[in-house]
């Protein structure tokens, strides 16, 4: 799944005091008191996946935020396809004090990268944690044995370095107010290593040294990742799976397109009951299962169902979707904002989700979705 989801800097910084702006250049944390998972959830879970890339004005987005008022952003900031730089992370830290002052007792998740380009120079990073600078390599973080993803390659977790990397990315995230860490594809990234036994032994490692990093600084770590049947899976707090609601080339006994003749577009989809079971057979009874609209393929991920609903037909896709999970023990994330130009303008189905620079883009508040947003919240309790 390639998450794009940093906030632009230019629309963060008003309203950040000088002091969290300092605190944000250091490495040691803020002291903040968050709700505990149970109480997160029972208040309710959105995901703000808002872009880098985005030029429109967010302000109107953490309004609705502050008014909603969640328990758990999942996610506030996902690093970059391909990459984490060093502004990203700035960027995320500046987006967790504003959050903060908004939201103060919410679970703020944050993310590394799956892959890594390999056409991008070496990056360096100011690691949390005490470790210091560090200049990460791509070459030097994938198995060369491997096929890459077009420009991009598996991050090798049986590869010192490239657990060093994850190590570095997710203290750096702690120090900057980030208590949910998620890994995504962490599956893939364990079956592509080049030694799965060391990945395995790595990821375990890791996520270990990153939950003990916030207990010393006084806070609860919490994992997300994808279902699985290793020793990692003691680890994960909660599955973090896509809806799958009508693919084409695989996951095709998830489809779930519901007519509604004279409404719309004359029909819409929903989370597929069987999706929801198949994935909490496979989850340990400690974990959680959260749904979301993921975006891989604009011609037939989730992102593409969804954005090619009217707005009747979008919001039944949701509510529908979230009394799915609800009844069958998961939960679905409500999004608010997904990805820009991810979907080709021609087969939108409600113009809300074309900007004014032509982009495509899905806006909740925009949308007038947030009544519905707020309705799944309560009823997810």
């Amino acid at each position: 799944m390639k998450l794009i989801t940093i906030l632009t800097l230019a629309f963060l910084l008003g309203g950040v005091t000088a002091l969290a702006m300092a605190q944000e250049k250091t490495s040691a944390p803020v002291q903040m008191s968050v709700y505990t998972l149970d109480e997160a959830i029972a208040k309710g879970v959105v995901s703000t996946r808002m872009s880098l890339f985005s030029v429109t004005d967010q302000k109107h987005v953490f309004e609705t935020i502050a008014d909603l008022d969640p328990g758990m952003i999942y996610s506030a900031y996902v690093g970059v396809w391909g990459t984490i730089r060093q502004q990203d992370l700035n960027s995320a830290g500046k987006i967790a004090s504003k959050l903060h002052q908004l939201v103060p007792h919410t679970i703020l998740g944050g993310g590394v990268n799956e892959s890594i380009s390999l056409s991008i120079p070496p990056q360096t990073l100011n690691c949390g944690g005490g470790l210091g600078t560090k200049k990460f390599t791509p070459a030097a973080m994938i198995d060369p044995k491997q096929r890459a993803l077009g420009d991009t390659a598996w991050l090798d977790l049986a590869n010192p370095t490239a657990r060093d990397y994850y190590l570095c990315v997710g203290t750096e995230l702690i120090d900057r107010g980030y208590t949910l860490i998620g890994f995504p594809e962490h599956e893939n990234v364990i079956a592509h290593a080049s030694s799965k036994p060391e990945a395995i032994k790595n990821f375990v490692s890791l996520l270990q040294a990153l939950r003990k990093y916030g207990a010393e600084n006084g806070r609860t770590i919490y994992f997300s990742g994808d279902p699985a049947t290793d020793a990692t899976v003691k680890e994960i707090d909660f599955y973090y799976v896509p809806a799958r609601f009508y693919h084409l080339t695989f996951a095709q006994k998830y489809q779930n397109k519901i007519l509604r003749p004279g409404v719309g577009v004359g029909y819409s989809y929903s989370l597929s009951p069987a999706r929801v079971r198949d994935v909490l057979a496979t989850a340990p009874k400690h974990a959680r299962v959260f749904f979301y609209v993921d975006n891989w393929d604009a011609k037939q991920d989730d992102l593409r169902r969804f954005m090619e609903l009217d707005g009747n037909n979008r919001r039944y896709l949701l509510t529908a979707s979230a009394q799915t999970a609800h009844q069958n023990g998961a939960y679905f994330i409500p999004p608010m904002l997904h990805c820009v130009d991810c979907i080709p303008a021609g087969v939108i189905g409600d113009k809300c989700e074309i900007r004014a620079d032509g982009k495509t883009e899905y806006d909740a508040v925009v949308c007038g979705d947030v009544p519905t947003i707020k309705k799944m919240m309560a009823e997810q309790r």
